[in-house]
């Protein structure tokens, strides 16, 4: 086998034709690496790419060089029956620097970028770096984003799964299209972004689920046992719970996001500050305070209904008060057909318990004192 694709290699250089030269390496890199030999494969597609520039290895893209397969010329893969895309090619934009990062997350996350970089000298002793990451924890704690600032520092393009094309309700087809996924990466230096993860990995043995979805975690299996050293795979989820446990034995690492801490809102709520509030002064204790439990996009969602109060309602030389940020906390804190419900009065009492006096608290609600010392006191006891 290995004698024709040397003969393909040499007939495809003697003609001069790049595009065929360029299959026979990408087939001799393919066959090393089914029979095991990672460092080999690399470093024939690292070889080639060096002839058409010399770039680090990890600002390697897909469509830097020809030596993988390029994305503008290759069609994205289709369901075959709705004709939707089943991914879509992301460019990063966002670096690690930009987000808020636990310091857990952080570490992990600096340890497998530096892998990456020594990835030759890991396989030469036999030690494969981590390819295969999953991020779980609850909703806008930041998972995506992480997701795509790892790229970015690892100068990969992102694959990104659309669930919508992925996911079919013709018997078998969604299994096909997971195949067709894998199959249009395997060659390629990139990123493959599966995003809400527990829509395809459920666990096997829940009675609830169908035949058919217990196939295609089967499928998803297979694929990612199969899948190309080339290829850095991560998922993220909302409800790991619901993950079969042989997905978890698929990754190398996993990572919990959880809401921002102390430091991690203080980075994003002074970062905010600097870039639109600083005109108007506010109270950054305060807002990192009443901040704590929120996810980071609740937390940008908040400061970001600050800033257009602040644009639309306040002048240029006016600051941003304890009554303003309480009023606006209050709309994100407790939805406003619950006002008459301990829901509120308990928001009120966090925001006492913060600091904010019981006369703003008066002037926001329009509750007379008197009412709102009895009605805390009165859940205070409660509780």
């Amino acid at each position: 086998m290995k004698s024709d694709l040397i003969l393909n290699l040499i007939t495809a250089h003697n003609s001069g034709r790049e595009a065929a030269f360029c299959e026979a390496v990408t087939s001799l890199a393919n066959d090393e690496e089914k029979k095991g030999n990672a460092a080999l494969a690399l470093s024939i597609r690292k070889t080639y790419q060096n002839k058409q520039r010399k770039p680090d290895l990890y600002t390697w893209s897909p469509s830097s060089t020809l030596s993988f397969v390029a994305q503008s010329a290759a069609p994205l893969p289709k369901d075959r029956d709705n004709t939707l895309d089943l991914i879509e090619i992301v460019h990063p934009t966002v670096n690690l620097s930009d987000i808020a990062l636990s310091e857990q997350a952080e570490n992990i996350l600096n340890q497998v970028i530096e892998e990456q970089k020594q990835t030759e000298q890991l396989l030469k002793s036999g030690i494969f770096p981590t390819n295969r990451i999953i991020f779980y924890g609850p909703p806008g704690c930041g998972k995506t984003m992480t997701a795509t600032a790892l790229a970015k520092e690892l100068g990969l393009e992102i694959a990104y799964v659309k669930l919508d094309g992925l996911i079919s309700s013709y018997l078998g087809q969604t299994g096909v299209n997971i195949r067709k996924i894998f199959e249009f990466v395997k060659n390629n230096r990139i990123m493959l972004f599966l995003d809400e993860f527990d829509a395809i990995a459920k666990k096997r043995d829940d009675t609830h689920e169908l035949g058919e979805l217990k196939r295609v975690v089967t499928t998803l299996l297979q694929n990612m046992d199969a899948m190309a050293a080339s290829v850095f795979l991560v998922a993220a989820t909302n409800h790991q719970q619901l993950l079969d446990p042989a997905v978890w034995r698929r990754f190398d690492l996993s990572v919990f996001m959880d809401t921002p801490d102390f430091k991690q809102r203080t980075k994003i709520i002074s970062r905010f500050i600097t870039e639109h509030l600083s005109a108007y002064e506010p109270d950054k204790k305060t807002l990192i305070t009443l901040t704590e439990g929120m996810s980071g996009s609740a937390i940008m969602s908040f400061m970001q209904s600050l800033a257009k109060f602040c644009i639309l309602h306040k002048s240029a030389d006016s600051k941003l008060t304890a009554e303003d940020v309480c009023r606006i906390w209050l709309s994100f804190a407790v939805p406003p057909s619950d006002k008459d419900d301990n829901g509120f009065i308990k928001a009120l009492s966090h925001l006492q318990k913060n600091g904010i006096t019981i006369r703003t608290l008066e002037a926001i609600t329009g509750i007379p004192k008197s009412t709102l010392s009895y009605r805390m006191k009165k859940e205070e006891a409660h509780e």
